[in-house]
């Protein structure tokens, strides 16, 4: 073979090298390209089945779906799809989504009994089988009956699949289902040979075509790649720029509105028994805290506006500066009063009267007002802001109105004044939403109010450092590697 080459001319030399390099070239992007096009394949056939899984699994009603399983207990019980209503309207959806799909088997609900087998309760058929059993599953259906999740190439007395599941959620965000979705994996295999072997044709014959020009290309591709990363250093530079412009001008926002809330030592020399946690969700936050001393009051606010971040932020500006005139210029000190012209002087600087479109921006609060005069008197009005006082390892929850500040739309009345008697002792906790609405813990759901109410019991009787300290790392704990959701607010205050 060496002999027979030395033989050649140069320009055969050339194109023998060439040829036989496109030869390898394509050789191995052939066999290459036959690996990874099965692998993106299956991927992408997997992403399918669990994308038609999950919208299956969003449009069952999952309480209607327990009704359907609590009333067949034996398989044959329903023998036609138009016998049960309930039945019939949850199949609807089902059907529609096989055939949307053009899905070769059929989609299926299945249930986890307490003896930890599986029946068969919907399919998307045109004959129900509710209660079949399901025997021979893969110990992954029991892992993924609450996260859903994909199986690669599951292997039954059918065939094997990829299957896809989803679960099915009741009214109050439990379990109670779960939707398979399945795709023969001799089918996904010969379809995806029937597209391989096309594509691999129509490839080829552009490969040699690219390898042909590119041998005049490359010198002008040389050049055009210089210059498209000359320009792309440039815009990368303004991007960094601008992005850099951005953070100082947000930051230079938070200065502002770190200067605009009472400060804490003010605060702390009124209330010495108080602590104030307070995490903004972005640089600059939509929750703020107020403050006035007014004629032998100690009026506090815990406030939440619409939106986070420079939005929010906006409106905790307004909202600060009307407390400030309605507390320290007209002196008043009735919380539900307050709230009254709050309301009023939100929509009044939005205009929210109608003739200018609607907004319903505004905020939540609650507004206490100390008699410091008289320790035992506290007053407390709240926009969909409670007040929750811990007395005795007790908690006593004062309902806030069921109306914010601002959206002028809303049906309301005025707001209630509640007086309340307080014992030495007693902790006082008022707090924006953001702590109970944060996603955490080993299944990425809210950390809810019960639980913040248990917490709040738990830590009432540490000393005022301490607590704000454990609520801080329980809040963080539970948010672990989940982004913060909302700007966190809560002020305690023990009397």
């Amino acid at each position: 073979m060496f002999q027979f080459f030395k033989r050649l001319k140069p320009s055969q030399k050339i194109v023998l090298t060439v040829f036989t390099g496109l030869l390898v070239l394509s050789t191995y992007f052939v066999v290459n390209t036959y690996i990874s096009f099965l692998d993106e394949a299956e991927k992408n056939a997997l992403k399918r089945l669990e994308a038609i899984a999950n919208t299956v699994a969003f449009q069952i009603d999952g309480d209607k779906h327990q009704i359907i399983a609590n009333r067949y207990s034996e398989p044959g019980q329903l023998t036609s799809n138009t016998d049960d209503s309930i039945y019939y309207e949850l199949w609807k959806p089902l059907k529609h989504a096989h055939e949307a799909n053009h899905l070769e088997s059929e989609i299926a609900t299945l249930i986890l009994n307490d003896d930890m087998t599986m029946d068969y309760i919907m399919n998307s058929l045109d004959s129900p089988y509710v209660r079949d059993p399901y025997e021979d599953y893969d110990q992954e259906f029991l892992d993924y009956y609450k996260t859903g999740g994909v199986i690669h190439q599951y292997t039954d007395e059918f065939g094997t699949w990829l299957t896809a599941l989803a679960p099915v959620k009741d009214s109050k965000g439990n379990v109670v289902a779960m939707v398979e979705v399945d795709a023969m994996f001799d089918v996904f295999i010969a379809e995806a040979h029937a597209k391989l072997f096309k594509n691999l044709v129509i490839t080829f014959g552009i490969f040699l075509l690219i390898a042909i020009v590119m041998l005049r290309l490359v010198r002008q591709i040389a050049r055009a790649d210089e210059e498209a990363k000359r320009k792309i250093e440039e815009s990368n530079q303004i991007i960094t720029q601008k992005n850099k412009d951005i953070l100082d001008s947000i930051n230079y926002a938070k200065r502002i509105q770190s200067a605009i809330l009472a400060p804490k030592e003010e605060i702390f020399a009124v209330f010495d028994n108080c602590f104030i946690l307070y995490k903004p969700k972005d640089i600059v936050s939509g929750d703020f805290y107020y403050f006035s001393n007014v004629e032998g009051h100690g009026l506090i606010a815990a406030a939440d506006c619409t939106g986070h971040g420079v939005p929010g932020a906006l409106m905790s500006m307004i909202g600060n500066d009307l407390l400030n005139h309605i507390t320290r210029e007209r002196k008043v000190t009735n919380p539900a009063e307050a709230l009254d012209l709050l309301h009023k002087g939100i929509t009044n600087v939005l205009k929210q009267d109608g003739r200018h479109g609607e907004t319903r921006d505004g905020m939540d609060i609650a507004l206490l007002s100390f008699d410091l005069k008289n320790k035992n008197r506290l007053q407390y009005a709240g926009a969909y802001r409670a007040l929750c006082m811990v007395r005795d390892g007790e908690m006593i929850e004062y309902k806030a109105n069921k109306f914010p500040i601002g959206n002028a739309s809303m049906e309301r009345g005025n707001f209630t004044n509640n007086e309340i008697e307080v014992r030495s002792g007693d902790m006082c906790y008022f707090f924006t939403d953001g702590y109970a609405d944060q996603f955490g813990g080993d299944q990425g759901k809210k950390f809810m109010m019960k639980k913040f109410h248990r917490l709040l019991v738990e830590v009432s009787t540490l000393p005022i450092s301490e607590q704000e300290k454990k609520l801080d790392e329980a809040i963080e704990t539970w948010r672990g590697d989940h982004e913060q959701v909302d700007d966190i607010l809560v002020i305690g205050i023990r009397i």
